[in-house]
């Protein structure tokens, strides 16, 4: 069984104060931000390699099924 608790409540006053506000000075107008022409270039170059090399090792294990198949690798 549990017993009641009693605790106080202590109300403290909330102060009023505003909120403080922190300009943020704009970029020089002679500056120029970089930006890619092509931001996807190296994941679809990253995307096109690992499928050559993909379905490279998928052909050469169907090659060698089908070799041993015929029997040219045949013990």
């Amino acid at each position: 069984m549990s017993t009641a608790v009693l605790e106080r409540i202590i109300e403290q006053p909330v102060a009023a104060k505003p909120a403080t506000v922190i300009p943020i000075p704009a970029a020089p107008a002679g500056e120029a931000k970089w930006s890619d022409p092509y931001p996807l270039l190296p994941v679809v170059i990253a995307g096109a390699i690992s499928a050559v090399l993909a379905g490279g090792f998928i052909g050469t294990v169907l090659i060698w099924i089908a070799l041993r198949h015929t029997g040219v690798m045949a013990p």
